[in-house]
């Protein structure tokens, strides 16, 4: 049997990404050597597609997606927390 451990954590940069625009933009400046206007139009095209609202929304969204892509294979939502160090099961309703 195949599986999939679908792993989300708490404390992801990405949850409420749009939110922090200006830190990412400044980022990709001192980091990653961007000019100004081209850190802009990339945060601006790609945050909307990659932000995370909830990570427990997310990991259940993906592992139904996931799902019904790979019918034969089991997926396993979880969690890893990490305020506490350790790994959950996250339920479905």
């Amino acid at each position: 049997m195949s599986a999939i451990a679908l792993i989300a954590h708490t404390n992801c940069g990405m949850v409420n990404l749009i939110s922090r625009r200006e830190p990412f933009i400044q980022g990709l400046i001192e980091r990653a050597g961007w000019q100004r206007p081209l850190a802009e139009d990339h945060f601006d095209k790609l945050a909307p597609m990659f932000e995370i609202r909830n990570e427990i929304d997310f990991v259940l969204a993906e592992a139904k997606r996931l799902r019904s892509e790979y019918p034969r294979i089991q997926v396993a939502p979880l969690l890893y927390r990490v305020e506490d160090n350790r790994l959950y099961l996250v339920l479905e309703p």
